[in-house]
């Protein structure tokens, strides 16, 4: 970091000073309160002249500039101390030094002043991922808006005090009951809001902001439960690639969109941004967007089909929400996917049973569970494709894939038989 002072108006009689802030290639302009004769500045020194008669109060001046100084540096490194060595944006230097020097008076920090803040950091990319080391993408940070509008709902509609002490065992219990019973919103969106809590008040504490330790507690638990999703088999999703969508133009362009993300794996966010640049030599090589990690994919058969289709660009994207729709209306054209589904959940605290169409469950989150499910079906080692869906576990992905009894025993069934055909040979 370096600091140098200049006057504001060097032309006039009397001026103040300002600081030129620079670090890690960012520049902040700061300026200060004290005011000096201009002919009693020096520039070389960047200090007052020892000149008496002309300016009697040089040696408190320049004390008080040397303490500026140093409450630049120690308020800047206090930061980087306090926030995983990350680099302070110069508006965010600003404040703190404000702060500092006495131009505002500090504020005390309540839950939903550091929830606020909290968001504002993530809109803006400032947030680092105390896990990935990585800030921390706009997708993730939209759902941490909702989980504090319910936290403020809650506290309006029950006159209680919602704060860092507060947030104890007793209201992880009311809290998941008024999302349960009140909003009747379903367990694993409960698991979601709480796991969102406990990472604010994680971060808090980390910043020596005094918090109940009760959210550390076993029972301060995540709600969660298995999800009945779907996914499309390689015949379902033959009868997809050979529809003919040749005037729909839209539908035609949805399905070749979604056929992409089921034989490469990637999420809607990396799929619906791919360009012909990512591909190169039979590849694709792209940064995710949730996770800002690279990976490097082979060029299937059909992908290649899509690019020379549309002359080795690739389909115009639309909406997740109108592509969801879409699919909807393409699924509903296979007579092959209109077999029940029985999914089992739980809402409002009690387990709900539905029968749905297959094709009423299509999204395009089910091209990438399509995927995984698939290969794993082919015997693709499963290290191999978790390297492209970036589960870091076994048992994350062994979860996340959708295999029924009948798929399990075929599996088995097929392990045995390469087995006899080795020993044969």
């Amino acid at each position: 970091m370096e600091i140098k002072f200049y006057l504001k108006r060097p032309k006039d009689t009397e001026s103040t000073i300002f600081a030129n802030i620079s670090y890690e290639g960012k520049t902040l302009r700061y300026y200060l309160s004290e005011r000096i004769p201009t002919v009693c500045w020096n520039k070389a020194t960047q200090r007052a002249l020892k000149m008496p008669k002309d300016f009697p109060e040089y040696p408190e001046f320049n004390a008080r500039l040397d303490f500026l100084d140093h409450t630049i540096k120690s308020t800047y490194r206090k930061y980087r101390n306090d926030n995983n060595h990350s680099i302070p944006a110069p508006q965010q230097l600003k404040m703190l030094l404000d702060i500092a020097t006495g131009k505002t008076e500090f504020k005390q920090v309540t839950f939903f002043s550091y929830f606020e803040d909290f968001n504002n950091r993530s809109e803006r990319g400032e947030r680092i991922s105390p896990k990935t080391k990585k800030k921390t993408s706009p997708n993730t940070n939209k759902g941490y808006v909702t989980t504090l509008n319910h936290l403020k709902e809650f506290q309006k509609t029950y006159a209680r005090l919602i704060d860092f002490t507060t947030i104890d065992i007793k209201f992880h219990s009311d809290f998941l009951a008024y999302l349960s019973i009140k909003l009747e919103l379903g367990t694993n969106t409960l698991g979601t809001h709480i796991k969102r809590i406990k990472t604010v008040m994680a971060e808090a504490q980390s910043r020596k902001i005094d918090v109940s330790d009760d959210y550390k507690s076993n029972y301060f638990f995540k709600p969660g439960e298995e999800t009945d999703s779907i996914y499309l088999n390689e015949q379902e999703l033959k009868l997809i690639e050979e529809l003919d969508l040749s005037k729909n133009v839209k539908l035609d362009r949805t399905r070749d969109l979604f056929l992409i993300g089921c034989y490469t794996g990637l999420r809607f966010s990396d799929y619906s941004i791919l360009n012909p640049e990512h591909i190169k030599d039979g590849f694709i090589e792209i940064k995710q967007v949730k996770t800002d990690s690279k990976v490097v994919i082979p060029v299937h058969p059909v992908v290649q089909g899509i690019r020379e289709k549309y002359n080795y660009a690739l389909p115009k994207v639309i909406s997740n929400q109108k592509m969801n729709d879409y699919l909807k209306d393409i699924g509903e054209l296979i007579p092959a996917l209109k077999s029940p589904v029985t999914i089992t959940y739980t809402k409002g605290g009690k387990e709900v049973t539905k029968i749905y169409p297959k094709w009423s469950m299509i999204s395009t989150h089910t091209a990438r569970r399509s995927f995984a499910t698939n290969e794993y079906l082919a015997g693709t080692p499963v290290i191999t494709i978790m390297a492209i869906t970036g589960h870091k576990t076994e048992k994350a992905f062994l979860r996340y894939i959708k295999l029924t009894p009948d798929e399990h025993a075929k599996l088995l069934k097929m392990h045995w038989d390469k087995r006899q055909e080795l020993k044969v040979v």
